[in-house]
């Protein structure tokens, strides 16, 4: 898989369910125990092989629980919500915690992206994106000649690191970069009214309608209200875990809270815990020279595998109670 061209293409394997695990069935000591991690493309591992994701590595230390990854990118908590309770309707194995990552898209994509008709229907997408149909042809090739597509795949990525190569400077200095500013997670140093106002000639960006910032905070509360409530019906612990992006350490919570709105919703829905990785994030950029390289993949908020490796160690050690 290949989300964004700043980062390298990586290996994703699905099981039946479409649910991102290492590819290998493994045995966890014959243990009817579940953990379940919803999330975005954070807890999705976007960027990362498997045993480089946070997920991975919490499912190769964890031998008493089986580790479930229901995590998509740009899901966000109303599909969270709808998708915890499509599982515990259609498998009979309810879990005894539950992860859910709250990622700053999360308000984007609460206000922008994702809505629901009442809380029996399936969420939808605001706006659609419409898809090509796949010619006879193309399905024919991808039956049946699975390493032609491997081999051009192969040979497509190569090109691709090549041409990196040959990136002049001039283009090196025009590279967008995350660090210096991001408009679906700017609210948390920028006035809402700059991005979401009303007058569009006002507005610093056009990613978000009218209003969108504070109609996105709202659903989030709303959606993790619910999901307490149906944690606490199937006697489940709710942890919520947190991350700073690049521009949140590089210019801090100027205009918003995140920490503070997610120890409330903490508190809202009951939770057994908020999993802040703030403050192990902040002190490696005090410390760290290349902190935005050690932390991040180039240009990109997502995590290099020191980072996942920051998360999941802090993880074990607050949902587990597991130390190394």
């Amino acid at each position: 898989m290949r989300l964004v061209s700043s980062i390298d293409s990586f290996k994703v394997y699905t099981n039946n369910s479409g649910e991102r695990y290492s590819g290998k069935k493994k045995v966890k000591n014959n243990t009817n125990d579940a953990a379940y991690f919803f999330g975005d493309s954070f807890t999705f591992g976007a960027g990362s092989d498997w045993n480089n994701t946070f997920v991975g590595m919490i499912d190769n230390k964890i031998n008493n629980y089986k580790i479930y990854n229901f995590a998509v990118p740009s899901y966000s908590p109303t599909v969270h919500y709808y998708k915890l309770r499509k599982i515990l309707k259609d498998r009979n194995e309810p879990p005894q915690k539950i992860f859910i990552q709250l990622d700053l898209t999360d308000v984007g994509d609460e206000s922008e992206r994702w809505d629901v008709e009442d809380d029996n229907s399936k969420p939808y997408l605001k706006n659609k994106t419409k898809h090509k149909e796949i010619s006879y042809f193309k399905k024919i090739r991808r039956k049946h000649f699975k390493g032609s597509r491997l081999i051009a795949n192969y040979l497509r990525e190569s090109s691709r690191k090549f041409r990196k190569t040959l990136v002049s400077e001039n283009e090196k200095r025009n590279e967008y970069k995350p660090v210096n500013g991001n408009p679906s997670g700017g609210y948390i140093y920028t006035d809402f009214n700059k991005l979401t106002g009303c007058d569009r000639t006002e507005k610093k960006t056009s990613f978000w309608t009218c209003g969108g910032v504070d109609r996105g905070l709202k659903k989030i509360e709303e959606n993790l209200l619910k999901v307490g409530v149906l944690s606490k019906s199937i006697e489940a612990e709710l942890y919520i875990i947190i991350f700073p992006w690049p521009d949140t350490l590089n210019f801090g919570q100027t205009n918003f809270k995140w920490e503070k709105y997610a120890n409330n919703l903490c508190k809202i829905s009951k939770c057994k815990n908020v999993i802040n990785l703030f403050p192990e994030f902040t002190e490696i950029k005090k410390n760290k020279n290349n902190w935005l390289e050690y932390l991040y993949l180039h240009n990109d908020i997502h995590l290099t595998a020191e980072g996942n490796k920051i998360a999941a160690k802090k993880i074990l050690k607050i949902g587990f109670n597991h130390i190394d």
